[in-house]
């Protein structure tokens, strides 16, 4: 009985195999890659951007480099191509100029940078600009507001993307090396946390320079109040940075120009730039920025 049974699986077994060898595989794989149509701006990011630095930029909406906590929307075309060749302009050649080589923003600059069209609301009424994660990758909110009237308008530009982007970048930099613990030192015991969208507004000045802040968001902790002041200071000019702080009590002034001093020698001395320099060649092209063409990708 048992010999019966061995020899009747070995028949059911061979006639399985014999009835699975006449069925023929297929030779094309079912994996197979989607050929994606390049435009002009992925051939001008993979020139300008990619090859030279490997950074890669994500104008189209990339679900799993958003943030899911808010309800964002794409960057459209024509603001991505203005942003990327603004923000070459304004953000990442200055410093090639001033460091005289490519090597500082290859070494140091994030690899990844991602646009969204709109902004990233919080649910204290305000609304995030920009994000730095890693110090591999930005994230530039609200680009759909960006068009041919406001990308001439150097203040809009500097409030919403270029003061941003260098905050970001200076958290990089910090991040990477850090700065004095004297810098926050200076106004220790004044920092609020996340309070301080309710203490200081942006039409308050007065209270929040008197304090020793550049801003109301550099009232939070020291690390934002680093990147506050410096990027605050290098999109100013002169005589804007002094109408700034001039809002401010003799004091206030003081304890900014105490951190501005201490920001100046961290980058002189760690990363060999003299922030006043750079300074004068963003603003240098910010008043040319009229003759700046922000749309042909040639």
């Amino acid at each position: 009985m048992k010999a019966f049974k061995k020899i009747g699986i070995l028949l059911f077994s061979s006639a399985l195999l014999f009835s699975c060898s006449k069925e023929k595989i297929n030779s094309e794989s079912i994996f197979v890659d989607r050929k994606v149509e390049r435009n002009e701006l992925d051939n001008y990011i993979d020139k300008t951007y990619t090859k030279d630095y490997n950074i890669s930029i994500l104008y189209k909406f990339v679900e799993k480099e958003s943030d899911l906590d808010y309800n964002l929307s794409p960057a459209s075309y024509e603001s991505s191509v203005r942003m990327t060749k603004l923000l070459y302009h304004l953000g990442i050649d200055p410093y090639n100029k001033v460091t005289g080589s490519k090597d500082f923003i290859r070494k140091y600059f994030p690899k990844l940078l991602n646009y969204i069209g709109s902004p990233a609301y919080r649910n204290n009424g305000t609304f995030v600009l920009g994000t730095a994660e890693g110090g591999v990758k930005i994230t530039l909110y609200l680009l759909n507001r960006l068009n041919e009237q406001t990308g001439k308008d150097i203040e809009f530009l500097n409030y919403f993307y270029f003061h941003t982007m260098h905050h970001e970048f200076a958290h990089i930099l910090h991040q990477t090396k850090g700065y004095p613990a004297a810098f926050e030192q200076i106004t220790g015991s004044k920092y609020v946390s996340d309070a301080w969208s309710n203490i200081y507004s942006d039409d308050d000045l007065e209270t929040v320079i008197s304090d020793g802040f550049i801003s109301p968001y550099a009232a939070k902790e020291p690390n934002e109040d680093f990147v506050e002041t410096y990027s605050y200071y290098i999109t100013l000019s002169p005589e804007q940075w002094e109408e700034r702080i001039s809002n401010g009590d003799d004091k206030g002034i003081a304890l900014i120009t105490a951190k501005l001093d201490i920001i100046r020698t961290y980058f002189q001395n760690i990363w060999n730039i003299d922030i006043d320099v750079l300074r004068d060649e963003i603003v240098a092209r910010q008043a040319d920025l009229a003759k700046f063409d922000q749309t042909s990708l040639k």
